[in-house]
């Protein structure tokens, strides 16, 4: 299966090519999985136009609704009229009213969310809500964790993960991988989805912002591994938050810490700078997610 990643340009050149959607066709039709920054939305159309020579863009397939995945979705609308996009039902809502999807994504990002833009609402009826939605060729499968609303699919044995195995990398030959655990965290949820897929038979896949693709399984257990690693590392004693240290600079000690102590941080560190500090402010707020997650049930269980 061919398979192109058509990126957008966002306003901020830290952040390169890493947003966009993956281009592909299968079974007569075509196929935009995500579609990445709002900001990027009038160069992804560009892209796409010049790629598809007037061929018509059948489906956008939206792994969830987090505003780098589906921030251009509007623009993709108003290019091609007839596009419909496949939704978790539960995102289905935020899309066509986004107010409360734009307040989240500002409070979790603060400024750094202007970068991908205010989401434009867009026509409801051009949202096919799983599990309503059945094209010929497309397996769909809830894969909750990263975000309640997260959907992974397959075309032609070949999956398209989101954020559902985490944000793998290739560097000297080698697969790694950071964490997508962003406020809020579901590591009951995340551990469900993470054996659902493992018991799937093996293929190649597209996770994260990646623009390779790489093994599904390998990526699978690797992040299974993570989770774990960084499961014990918060839940250490000299780990917990003392009640006269500041948030945000505990966060960035552990953040010190974990570049030492997790292997498969290493190749970050050896970033160009804009990168690397983009690199660090998504695993903040990967590593906000399990702190919040465990200081919430110390509270519960004292």
């Amino acid at each position: 299966m061919q398979v192109d990643f058509i990126h957008g340009d966002p306003s901020r050149p830290e952040f390169g090519d890493m947003f966009g959607g993956w281009l592909t066709e299968h079974a007569g039709r075509t196929f935009l999985i995500d579609c990445g920054v709002g900001s990027g939305g009038p160069t992804l159309v560009r892209r796409l136009k010049e790629r598809l020579g007037g061929r018509p863009l059948d489906y956008v397939l939206l792994t969830h609704i987090h505003l780098d995945h589906a921030g251009g979705l509007a623009d993709i609308f108003k290019a091609w009229p007839e596009t419909l996009a496949v939704v978790h039902e539960k995102g289905r809502a935020h899309l066509a009213r986004p107010e409360r999807l734009w307040a989240g994504t500002r409070e979790v990002m603060g400024e750094l969310a202007d970068m991908y833009g205010r989401p434009e609402p867009v026509d409801p009826a051009r949202l096919l809500p799983h599990p309503e939605a059945r094209l010929p060729g497309v397996e769909i499968f809830e894969t909750p964790g990263h975000a309640v609303h997260h959907l992974s699919f397959r075309l032609g044995g070949t999956f398209f993960l989101g954020e559902a195995g985490g944000c793998p990398y290739y560097s000297g030959g080698r697969l790694f991988s950071r964490p997508a655990t962003p406020p809020r965290y579901f590591p009951d949820l995340l551990a469900a989805t993470l054996e659902k897929l493992l018991a799937e038979p093996d293929g190649p896949a597209y996770v994260g912002h990646t623009h390779e693709m790489i093994p599904g399984r390998e990526c699978l257990r690797l992040y299974r591994s993570q989770l774990a690693f960084w499961d014990e590392f918060v839940r250490r004693p000299e780990s917990a938050r003392r009640i006269d240290e500041d948030p945000a600079g505990h966060l960035d000690r552990l953040i010190g810490r974990l570049f030492q102590e997790d292997p498969n941080l290493a190749p970050l560190n050896a970033l160009p700078p804009p990168a690397r500090w983009r690199e660090r402010y998504f695993m903040r707020n990967s590593l906000e997610g399990f702190v919040r997650h465990y200081e919430d049930q110390a509270r519960e269980s004292a």
